[in-house]
């Protein structure tokens, strides 16, 4: 095991995180990582840009009119804030559905100020503030253009999930029976690649969203990867909010870095050929192809552990994020008594292996 983050408290070493991170190009080439490449756990929500592609496979975008954020929202783990919420109920009334539709249940928003305001309203979370329920509006659409049943859209065996899991598939290069599934959060199949598998998925997403000219890129989700690509990088907004780092992450980089949070301490990002040309020389990697991401902190933790490690592997690749004041809290996340006094921090240590 490979520790990552380091605990804090005053100047003593109290805890530590340890994890794994894997940086593979869109050609499936392992070019750098920390600690175990073939760790095999589950995507969580970061599956969702692949599973929001077949709503665009079978012609969703035209046939209701979808706009980018609507797309972001549909690929997120959004914090319930109203924009949020709103959105996601127009997504259900494109297809003549309500939140009662939606199987992902119900839960408090993620962004604090949101769930303040719902408690102090009274009212109870709906559906719709589950951070899932933009996935799940999609994917009551996505059954409308399949023209499959909406009825347990969640369940395994429903033609929509055999299709996200062969998606996903196609873009780790696997057939759908070597991706073991469980049970999400949200009650929808819960897939499990290796971390390596899982940076080639995100590499090939943003190397086939830009084009045949990109090594490892897939002529046939080229249009679909495009859109996915540009709504989740033009609206990180709706891909989070203000409860995530990963908005400002995305902001900070202008579309050239797609990020997705999964539960559990998994993250996976891709960069796209520009960026991968802009940065230092450490990593031995041809100009036409993308990059892929993905890391988790092994004992599950989001914020505190991960965070910190995702700015410092981009660091150590030289995809700076020095400059920017929005990522700056994250870097080093502040320990804190009882009466809120900094007492220590929570900072990433580790070097990658280049290969």
């Amino acid at each position: 095991m490979q520790t990552l983050a380091r605990v804090f408290r005053g100047d003593q070493l109290e805890s530590f995180h340890t994890g794994s991170i894997v940086v593979v190009d869109s050609l499936g080439r392992l070019l750098a990582y920390a600690g175990e490449p073939g760790l095999r756990t589950c995507l969580r929500s970061a599956a969702k840009p692949f599973q929001a592609i077949p709503l665009l496979e079978y012609g969703g975008v035209d046939e209701y009119e979808l706009s980018g954020e609507e797309l972001a929202l549909t690929c997120g783990s959004h914090g319930g804030e109203p924009v949020h919420v709103s959105t996601a109920a127009a997504l259900l009334r494109k297809g003549e559905f309500d939140e009662t539709d939606l199987l992902c249940g119900a839960h408090m928003p993620y962004d604090e100020k949101a769930a303040a305001d719902l408690r102090s309203s009274g009212e109870e979370p709906s559906p719709l503030h589950n951070n899932c329920s933009g996935k799940h509006a999609g994917m009551l659409l996505a059954t409308q253009v399949m023209d499959v049943p909406s009825a347990r859209y969640i369940d395994a065996e429903h033609p929509l999930q055999e299709t996200m899991r062969a998606t996903l598939g196609d873009f780790a290069d696997l057939e759908p029976e070597e991706i073991p599934i469980a049970v999400d959060g949200c009650g929808v199949p819960a897939f499990f690649l290796s971390l390596q598998r899982t940076a080639f998925a995100y590499a090939r997403l943003m190397a086939t969203s830009e084009g045949a000219g990109v090594g490892g890129s897939l002529e046939r989700y080229a249009g679909s990867a495009a859109q996915i690509v540009r709504s989740m990088t033009s609206f990180p907004n709706y891909v989070a909010g203000a409860w995530s780092m990963t908005t400002p992450l995305m902001q900070t980089f202008g579309g050239e870095l797609l990020a997705k949070e999964g539960a559990e301490g998994l993250y996976a990002m891709a960069m796209a050929p520009s960026l991968v040309a802009a940065l230092t020389g450490r990593l031995r990697v041809a100009d036409d192809v993308a990059v892929g991401i993905a890391l988790k902190i092994h004992d599950g933790s989001m914020g505190r552990g991960r965070n910190p490690v995702i700015l410092k592997t981009l660091e150590i690749l030289g995809a700076g994020v020095d400059d920017s004041p929005d990522l700056r809290p994250f870097r080093r996340i502040p320990v804190t008594n009882v009466v809120g006094t900094v007492v220590g921090e929570v900072r990433a240590d580790f070097e990658l292996e280049m290969l």
